[in-house]
């Protein structure tokens, strides 16, 4: 079983930097875009980011409402560890930017965690979410992407998991999150579909709305 958490990043001095700190864990490093990942700055004992925070990182739904209150905030990014007790733990690596809220929180360090799967499995998500933002980058680049609209990802395995397009002016509260089974693979077909013309980014089909 596993320790919670690397005793060396959560009870001792920080690693210089946020990359040594996953390498501490063995772990790669989440696919902050450069301009953000210059900009991350010690906040905690075991976690990163942009511009200080009301709130740690394993307080989940903060972020997303935070999002949804405001959503002209500014660029961030959210790299580390953060939890309590014996196996509430957990990796998170969360980012605003033009086009996307991305909230990613899955299981690590906690005592009864088997690292080896968890690790597997985190490794799987971050290189899904650098796909996801490059797929993101093609439909932008593309004029794919309204002005405003903005990819809202949930993908967390204790709090929520969805995703759901928000558009400028829209009540991002009001707006119904799509399930989360099979969303990585959906996401990526539906960013295909609207790079190549036969889909908005709300995920409806451009054939049928021409249709009508």
């Amino acid at each position: 079983m596993n320790a919670p958490a690397k005793e060396t990043t959560r009870d001792t001095a920080l690693p210089g930097t946020a990359l040594a700190l996953f390498a501490g864990e063995e772990l790669p490093f989440p696919p902050v875009p450069e301009a953000l990942a210059g900009a991350l700055q010690s906040q905690g004992r075991a976690w990163f980011a942009t511009r200080p925070m009301a709130s740690t990182p394993y307080d989940f739904h903060h972020f997303l409402n935070e999002i949804e209150t405001q959503p002209d905030l500014a660029d961030y990014a959210v790299v580390g560890f953060d939890g309590h007790g014996t196996n509430s733990w957990a990796v998170h690596f969360y980012m605003v930017a033009k086009g996307i809220a991305l909230f990613i929180k899955l299981p690590w360090g906690g005592a009864y965690l088997e690292p080896g799967p968890a690790r597997v499995q985190i490794t799987e998500m971050f290189d899904w979410a650098a796909a996801l933002l490059l797929q993101l980058q093609r439909a932008e680049v593309a004029g794919k992407v309204p002005p405003g609209m903005r990819l809202h990802v949930a993908a967390s395995r204790f709090d929520h998991a969805g995703w759901r397009w928000v558009g400028a002016g829209q009540n991002a509260a009001q707006t119904p999150w799509n399930p989360a089974g099979g969303m990585r693979a959906a996401l990526l077909q539906e960013l295909e579909e609207m790079i190549a013309g036969r889909a908005f980014a709300d995920g409806s089909n451009l054939q049928a709305q021409i249709a009508l």
